[in-house]
């Protein structure tokens, strides 16, 4: 039983070792992550009622599928995006993504849509989905 014990013990100290070698990845060298918060890394505009446009920060991106448009009823509304790139995501294979600026226009947008969306940056975090109101 003591032997059982003593292996359990030695597999949870390797086990840390190797989160602590992945976590290596995502930190700065003062040990704290190097992100830029999800509302410096999608800027969201509206330059017209029917257009919205996200700004994508370097070293991030936007999966495609991932994002929407909705009524104020919660019903989706039919954009026209910019064009979306192919990248072999570790976790969804193959998938589009949009990388430096989205461009969408909104197919007779209401005057309150509730935008939301989803992106990671490239050192592999991704970012909780983002949701918002637009008014016009």
């Amino acid at each position: 039983m003591q032997r059982v014990i003593i292996s359990f013990i030695a597999m949870g100290y390797f086990g840390l070792g190797l989160v602590a070698q992945g976590a290596e990845k995502f930190t700065s060298s003062f040990g704290a992550p190097n992100l830029i918060p999800p509302e410096e890394a999608f800027v969201v505009s509206q330059p017209a009622k029917n257009v919205i446009e996200i700004l994508i920060a370097e070293g991030t991106y936007l999966y495609d599928s991932r994002i929407q448009v909705q009524n104020n009823d919660g019903e989706l509304l039919k954009t026209n995006r910019s064009e979306a790139k192919m990248y072999e995501d570790p976790l969804l294979g193959p998938t589009l993504i949009h990388k430096k600026l989205l461009r969408m226009t909104v197919v007779d947008a209401p005057k309150i849509m509730v935008l939301t969306y989803q992106g990671c940056a490239d050192i592999g975090f991704c970012y909780q989905p983002q949701q918002m109101e637009l008014l016009f």
